[in-house]
């Protein structure tokens, strides 16, 4: 695990990162609501989430799957799936998904390896103590801690003032990346919870227009700054990355990163896009209307080569507090070759 504990632990160099953040405060098509991981072991999983980053079970069940929304399995499919709550009730939970009985195929290497490259996830994450965490993650086995405690600053929304950090990242059980800060001059939230799902891609210009124009979410940051290497086991420390943030409805979590290497290029590290298996992290997100949606994709023709895998179509389902849901739901991969779960849901009772 980590080699330094976080009682005394010595203090690293300050990096500070400039930037001009814009804010677009204009309400928005499309949120992201949760991200899933299909892991090995769910149940291990939610045990991890719960018990070592300090997470709420918020529904565990096993069920069947037809087979039609996600490319995956076999129709009819056994699957355990858990859901775990951060510090938002309704938005930016963490899926985790098993497929039981027949059981999906795990991308090679994916658990056991210590680069990102394109096509991997990051979730960026916030806590409200640092040190309980750390040590927590140090006592697990089922974790590996590529950054100790690492101390940084960021700048404020209207970039007149300096946000002092402190950053600890690592793998999880199935080799999922986590980023994890904690605000040392700021307040922090009252629990662990996931502020946004960042995505290394390979054109970040045709993801941002993506993302504006088809999905309808809003730009709240869009900045190029170099990257050291301390928290982020991808690329080369000193590298030039853009980094752009889209928002959805909730002005803090929920929120969709993208991330592109621009000099030098990050390396691709294996043909994680556009398939779906153990190692592969799908994006569930609600829309005002999903046919609009599909409408601007269809308008869009091969502008940012995504690829429908499932037309709208409409289903009542049974929510986890008993109510049913009325969806209108399609699936899509997205101009990087990320899986899209995407819901209008409607309450009736």
């Amino acid at each position: 695990m980590g080699t330094q504990t976080s009682q005394g632990r010595p203090k690293t160099h300050k990096k500070t990162i400039n930037g001009r953040i814009a804010i677009d405060p204009r309400p928005t098509d499309t949120h992201l609501k949760r991200t899933t991981i299909l892991v090995n072991d769910c149940a291990r999983s939610i045990a991890f989430y719960r018990d070592v980053i300090g997470m709420t079970e918020y529904y565990n069940q096993t069920m069947s799957v037809g087979g039609k929304i996600i490319p995956a399995g076999e129709p009819g499919a056994k699957v355990h799936l858990g859901i775990m709550e951060g510090n938002r009730s309704n938005i930016a939970k963490l899926g985790i998904l098993e497929w039981t009985g027949p059981r999906l195929t795990e991308k090679p290497g994916f658990a056991d390896r210590t680069r990102l490259g394109i096509g991997d996830t990051v979730f960026v994450c916030e806590t409200p103590s640092i040190d309980p965490l750390i040590r927590r993650l140090e006592a697990s086995s089922d974790c590996r801690i590529h950054c100790p405690p690492y101390d940084w600053s960021m700048p404020t929304p209207d970039g007149k003032e300096q946000t002092e950090v402190t950053t600890l990242s690592f793998f999880d059980p199935d080799g999922f990346f986590y980023v994890v800060n904690h605000k040392r001059n700021a307040p922090n939230i009252d629990a662990f919870g996931i502020k946004r799902t960042t995505l290394i891609v390979c054109d970040i210009q045709k993801s941002v227009d993506f993302y504006k124009n088809v999905m309808g979410m809003k730009v709240c940051y869009d900045q190029e700054m170099p990257v050291g290497g301390e928290v982020l086991p991808a690329g080369q420390p000193g590298a030039q990355v853009r980094l752009a943030i889209m928002k959805g409805n909730d002005p803090e979590v929920g929120m969709l990163g993208l991330m592109q290497y621009l000099n030098p290029e990050i390396e691709d590290l294996g043909p994680y896009l556009k398939t779906i298996g153990i190692g592969t992290a799908m994006l569930v997100a609600s829309a005002e209307n999903v046919s609009d949606i599909k409408r601007r994709m269809t308008e869009a023709g091969d502008a940012y080569n995504h690829t429908v895998h499932c037309e709208p179509g409409h289903d009542e389902v049974l929510g986890a507090d008993g109510k049913t849901i009325q969806l209108t739901t399609m699936s899509f991969f997205d101009p990087d070759g990320y899986f899209y779960e995407l819901n209008t849901r409607k309450e009736v009772g």
